[in-house]
């Protein structure tokens, strides 16, 4: 073989080496299914002919013990699939964009898992998309992933198995939110906002392996026996709640924090948690700390969490000086940081 021939062959074999890893990419690329959290958003039924129950097998092959195995329309692709984790309500949500009507009456979900209460299909339209939406007994993490022969494969997980640290964070809704005032639902967006950047951060701390979850991620509120079932579930280390109410001036303008007094607990007690919580927000704003007080309210949330706790009131929307703080993103995203920071602080602590 010559000098000419080789170059050649190099060429070629270059060539099929860049193809090859394009495809090899791309169908990295398909196999990635999108997922959101969906806390207290449950899933509309419909009517009795809207929805069924799906058809479940439980003769599983071979190595898949312990799967949920869901079939696919062949026409289906990663981008026609959305996963949602409605925790706060043990419920995996999987919305399939499909031209495929009626799918789910012929075909069955295959799994051997005694942890499913129920199992839905519900029509979102007369040309095939579905919602799936299975129940289960209580609070797990998926791991999901779509295989070459056209199914999702599902892991379920207890949260303790997968985080080293487990927090669950309330985003509170101002009593005076339902007014519509311009305070209340600046107060009521700020708050959910930093608590969506606090989420965001934590999640892509692969170091740190921190699991946030949140009682809301809309306008609506969790109610209170909800938000204390979501700390047992999720096997919760800590709880923060994020607020602009109950601080001891109201004409005074900065961070303030709260804890429950009436226990102690050795690891980590409520007030040396609420210090942290406050001097770690106040840095990173520089934002006057007005101080760390315990809570009156015999109905507080904080009165009945076992863990440690404490809520963090992120200023007083009615006056002008924190209601331009909280409007402000890159203020949002200190206090998100500072919050961050005071939750690895006292891990460390409980260390």
């Amino acid at each position: 073989m010559n000098n000419e021939d080789m170059k050649k062959m190099a060429i070629k074999a270059s060539v099929f080496a860049l193809v090859s890893i394009t495809l090899m990419l791309h169908r990295s690329a398909t196999k990635h299914i999108m997922i959101t959290d969906a806390a207290g958003a449950p899933v509309a039924r419909g009517s009795s002919e809207s929805s069924y129950t799906l058809l479940v097998d439980k003769n599983v092959p071979q190595g898949k013990e312990n799967t949920l195995i869901i079939p696919l329309p062949k026409s289906v692709s990663s981008d026609n699939i959305i996963l949602e984790d409605g925790y706060i309500d043990h419920e995996l949500r999987i919305y399939i964009d499909s031209r495929d009507e009626g799918f789910y009456k012929d075909n069955p979900v295959v799994t051997d898992l005694d942890i499913l209460e129920s199992a839905v299909c519900i029509n979102q339209n007369e040309s095939g998309s579905v919602c799936l939406d299975f129940k289960t007994d209580q609070l797990y993490v998926n791991v999901s992933s779509l295989t070459e022969s056209s199914t999702i494969e599902v892991k379920f997980y207890r949260p303790s198995e997968k985080y080293d640290h487990i927090v669950v964070v309330d985003p509170g809704v101002p009593e005076n939110a339902a007014e519509s005032g311009a305070d209340s639902a600046l107060e009521k967006d700020s708050i959910l906002d930093t608590a969506l950047l606090l989420k965001s951060m934590a999640d892509k701390d692969q170091a740190n392996n921190v699991k946030v979850y949140l009682t809301r991620l809309s306008d609506v509120e969790a109610p209170r026996e909800k938000r204390l079932e979501l700390v047992e579930d999720s096997q919760a280390d800590l709880f923060v709640e994020l607020s602009s109410e109950g601080a001891s001036d109201q004409e005074k303008s900065g961070l303030s924090a709260y804890y429950n007094d009436k226990y102690f607990i050795r690891c980590l007690n409520n007030g040396q948690f609420g210090d942290i919580m406050l001097r770690n927000c106040a840095v990173k704003t520089g934002t006057d700390a007005v101080g760390v007080m315990p809570v009156q309210d015999e109905e507080d949330v904080l009165t009945a969490v076992r863990i440690p706790a404490a809520r963090i009131n992120l200023g007083n929307g009615s006056l002008s000086e924190d209601a331009d703080k909280l409007s402000d993103e890159v203020y949002k995203k200190r206090l998100s940081e500072g919050v961050y920071s005071g939750i690895l602080e006292a891990f460390e602590v409980m260390e």
